[in-house]
């Protein structure tokens, strides 16, 4: 009976959320375009039970031909007692020749790897070894830093970045030490890996026990786009992607972070990005070319903004903007850019 009713709660919880969404959604359209629009929000709906299902009852499998595995950062390490939705973890595909590197990407706020699969699945049918890391991000930066003490704190945004990704203890507004951080989480999962399945190829992105980041590209989405962006910051990851971010916008001081500008680790030219021209998420200003702008002046993304519907290369600009979703509502535009269809443009962003 108790199995029987978290299903029904969960499956109440996703109806009443399905309702919403559609009813925001469907003002002023024509008929095909509601109709069009219910498909596609069923479709997330049934995508966000499978979810649900998936981070309670983890198990590894098959999609497609690809393999994949679930895997609960409390079984990488004793030390991770909480946000332990699985990471989603994909070999190289067997039938196409190994890339030899490895794509890390990070969900954005309240989001499971489960729910960004498609970019994951991706990658792996390029050749790539591919991690959809699970890690702390119940809150928004720009909800935490934009309320109470932090709205005068210049140094939160950073700081709060900082010890998501690293453990360092900086912050006073979240508390992650170094087991539970990205590059803790990250570290025990590729050790947990490379005992379980030696045979896959994930001790190549170690050395001497520590991440080989050269051989590593980051990524992510929301605020794991902010994270990504931040880590290229630190470390000499190989590639940069951004997708829907990053948003860190001070509204006490009307000015981006400092942290934007600080020196980049990553190569230059490593940074790509792609944002719905019309997501006011992640343009938290209220500026439709905050996002954008920061791309060029402070992660030196080169070329002009490019609408993807140019097609590959899309005249090898490091900014592009989709119109793909218009007409929808403000969440799906800004998770425009994870849904299925974008495989072309995510492997000139994430997989080249």
């Amino acid at each position: 009976m108790k199995s029987i009713s978290t299903n029904l709660r969960i499956d109440f919880f996703y109806s009443i959320l399905l309702l919403i969404l559609f009813l925001n959604f469907s003002n002023c359209k024509k008929e095909t375009e509601t109709n069009e629009d219910l498909v596609t929000l069923l479709g997330l709906n049934i995508y966000a039970r499978s979810c649900a299902g998936q981070n309670t009852f983890p198990s590894n499998g098959t999609v497609g031909s690809l393999i994949r595995y679930q895997i609960q950062p409390s079984i990488t390490s004793t030390a991770i007692t909480s946000d332990n939705n699985p990471h989603h973890v994909y070999p190289p595909l067997s039938s196409v020749t190994k890339k030899n590197i490895l794509s890390v990407f990070y969900p954005g706020t309240g989001s499971s790897p489960c729910e960004i699969g498609a970019i994951l699945q991706q990658g792996a049918s390029r050749g790539y070894h591919v991690i959809g890391l699970s890690y702390p991000n119940s809150e928004a930066v720009n909800s935490i830093c934009n309320q109470g003490a932090a709205r005068n704190d210049a140094s939160c945004f950073e700081n709060l970045r900082n010890e998501v990704v690293t453990g360092s203890q900086v912050s006073s507004y979240v508390s992650v030490d170094g087991n539970n951080s990205i590059e803790g989480r990250l570290l025990s999962l590729l050790l947990y890996l490379s005992r379980t399945y030696p045979n896959d190829g994930w001790d190549g992105f170690l050395t001497g026990g520590a991440i080989n980041w050269p051989s590593v590209y980051v990524g992510g989405h929301s605020q794991g786009s902010g994270h990504a962006a931040f880590h290229g910051k630190l470390r000499n990851v190989g590639r940069v992607s951004i997708y829907s971010g990053v948003s860190d916008y001070s509204l006490q001081s009307a000015s981006i972070p400092s942290w934007f500008s600080n020196a980049q680790v990553a190569p230059a030219g490593s940074y790509y990005g792609l944002i719905h021209e019309n997501d006011t998420v992640a343009n938290f200003s209220g500026n439709a070319s905050q996002v954008t702008d920061v791309w060029l002046n402070q992660f030196g993304m080169t070329g002009a903004l490019t609408n993807t519907n140019t097609g590959a290369p899309f005249g090898n600009s490091k900014r592009l903007v989709t119109t793909a979703c218009n007409g929808m509502g403000t969440a799906v535009l800004h998770s425009c850019p994870m849904t299925n269809g974008f495989q072309t443009i995510w492997n000139y962003i994430s997989y080249p």
